[in-house]
């Protein structure tokens, strides 16, 4: 029996078996626009996430869009998440970050955990709403009630500080612990930390708290499970959440800044919730290389490591790129973070990349993140193309030209080794945790520029995180 389903599911076994170009690619697609015009939301997000991927579709991001907003007006959160995202990047639509908010926000009131920390982010870089970092704490706090380790870990760093809410170590560590025991990143190293600001009575507060939290969100679970609707309504899986974290009753936990929020001791400022990055400290002349200190915050270094590891491949599961120097020699792991992959933490940090070499942000590639464990490297390699791989690009509808420069921060360093290594110059550079280190890769003249051969050191000890990309000569999309 052909039914709106089973067009979608026939289609999307084509797409997955088939190469864009082929026959059963065109026909999955036409299964897909089959089912989607019948008005089934799965197809209309998959034909999304096609345009979205498969740039040389027709049309492609304004179709992503269409097919997005489809889904996403009927509550879809998936497709608002994804709008957002375009209307972050100015793909498909116009530019607008107030617009990405308030799909973002869409999304939170459903009590999506993931979009309630994006949401977060928003109101506290002051992307697309005015800065709010109140609203920001209560977002993460709506998240953590639901166990959710990213708002666990930013709730550590923000009670801490006293950002959005009233400073408090014990608070901190309780959260951060939280975090810990998830295995987020960095959480343990930012826990020790933090415990050794603490006394004695105040490690116990905080074990308790902590254990108080835990406890907390396995009641939800029970709740969940007793209570008529939790899952099917989202107006009653809301209330539940909120009711069963109100039971913590700790007044500094409220959901209601208003709640929570006494005295002094409290930032609101956006200068304490993103990085600082100082002035460019040049490194070398010609090539130009130059770091950039504190490029990104705690929180956000975190999150890209979480990020990368739901899509993190060894080197050996890497296909090999046949007509690049790159991507040959890396002993480690790596993620690629494509279109469906991004989010505000993401796009943010592109915009800051582009402006470290004052380029539109239409000229990032998407970002990657690599990781080097013990004795993992980087050999040899330049990051700019030669002709071949120009002509393949043209060939294949990339019209963006030449890598003019290149760009990496260190999400964490390592505790020895793994320096990068610019052999022609006989220079090393070590990294620091948050530091971007940036290159150009051609001359003065435009040429290309072969003393940016480079490579990755081993890692004797500790391990290495990089987010890196590089900056085209031409718009990317």
């Amino acid at each position: 029996m052909s039914t709106p389903e089973t067009w979608f599911k026939q289609g999307e076994s084509l797409l997955a078996a088939n190469q864009y170009g082929s026959t059963g690619f065109s026909q999955g697609l036409e299964l897909l626009k089959k089912s989607a015009a019948a008005g089934f939301i799965d197809a209309q997000v998959t034909l999304g996430h096609v345009h979205a991927q498969v740039h040389l579709l027709p049309n492609a991001f304004q179709e992503a869009a269409r097919w997005y907003q489809l889904a996403a007006e009927r509550g879809h959160p998936m497709a608002q998440d994804r709008l957002a995202d375009l209307f972050m990047l100015g793909r498909g639509v116009s530019q607008s970050d107030a617009q990405a908010f308030a799909w973002y926000a869409r999304t939170a009131a459903q009590a999506y955990a993931m979009a309630q920390c994006n949401l977060a982010y928003m109101h506290s870089q002051g992307l697309g709403t005015p800065v709010d970092q109140e609203a920001a704490t209560s977002m993460f706090l709506r998240a953590a009630a639901q166990g959710e380790a990213r708002a666990y870990f930013n709730l550590g760093l923000r009670y801490y500080v006293g950002l959005g809410a009233l400073a408090g170590p014990v608070h901190a560590c309780a959260w951060m612990s939280n975090a810990a025991r998830l295995n987020y990143p960095t959480a343990r190293t930012e826990l020790e930390s933090m415990r050794a600001s603490l006394n004695d009575a105040q490690r116990v507060q905080a074990r308790e708290l902590a254990a108080l939290i835990e406890a907390n969100f396995e009641a939800l679970q029970y709740r969940l499970g007793r209570t008529p609707g939790a899952t099917s309504s989202i107006e009653t899986y809301r209330q539940t959440v909120e009711e069963n974290f109100a039971s913590l009753a700790v007044p500094e936990l409220a959901l209601d800044a208003a709640k929570r929020l006494h005295g002094a001791g409290r930032n609101n400022s956006k200068d304490a919730a993103q990085p600082q990055p100082g002035q460019p400290d040049t490194v070398n002349q010609q090539p130009r290389i130059f770091t950039l200190m504190e490029f990104v915050s705690k929180a956000e270094a975190a999150h890209l490591m979480a990020l990368a590891l739901l899509n993190m491949k060894s080197s050996a599961e890497t296909v090999r790129d046949q007509l690049s120097q790159e991507h040959t020699a890396f002993t480690g792991h790596s993620a690629n973070f494509h279109l469906v992959f991004c989010d505000a933490v993401v796009r943010n940090l592109e915009r800051r990349i582009a402006s470290a070499f004052n380029l539109p942000v239409e000229h990032v590639e998407p970002i990657s993140v690599l990781r080097y464990q013990h004795s993992h490297q980087y050999a040899a390699h330049v990051d700019y193309f030669d002709e071949a791989r120009l002509e393949y690009n043209r060939r294949i509808g990339d019209k963006s030209g030449q890598r003019i420069a290149s760009f990496l921060v260190y999400l964490q360093a390592p505790e020895a080794g793994g320096q990068t290594h610019y052999l022609k110059l006989k220079l090393k550079v070590e990294g620091k945790p948050r530091m971007a280190l940036c290159h150009f890769n051609l001359t003065s003249e435009g040429a290309t520029d072969p003393m940016t051969l480079h490579t990755g050191e081993p890692v004797i000890a500790g391990e290495k995180w990089l987010a890196r990309t590089t900056l085209r000569e031409k718009p990317f999309f």
